[in-house]
């Protein structure tokens, strides 16, 4: 099982895939990631489960996509939205 995640911090986002997140968050807290190293706090979303890696690659690939990133914001606003009426 994969999981297609997306991590925020400020006006900065970063989305990636592992077979083993809870491991992968950990290493992005812990800066071992070039791509997340600058990032200071982020909140962290599991956009999708997969079974196969080539699976998790395409998705991926969909998520970096501009359609992806259009669908993202829009994720991005009803999180905020959520958030503010809480």
């Amino acid at each position: 099982m994969y999981v297609i995640y997306w991590l925020l911090t400020g006006d900065k986002t970063y989305i990636g895939f592992s077979n083993n997140f809870p491991r992968r968050l950990e290493e992005h807290r812990k800066k071992c990631v070039k791509s997340t190293k600058k990032f200071n706090q982020f909140e962290h979303y599991i956009l999708e489960r997969v079974e196969t890696l080539i699976e998790a690659r395409q998705r991926e690939r969909y998520w970096k996509s501009s359609a992806g990133r259009k669908k993202l914001k829009k994720l991005y606003s009803l999180i905020v939205a959520r958030s503010s009426s809480d």
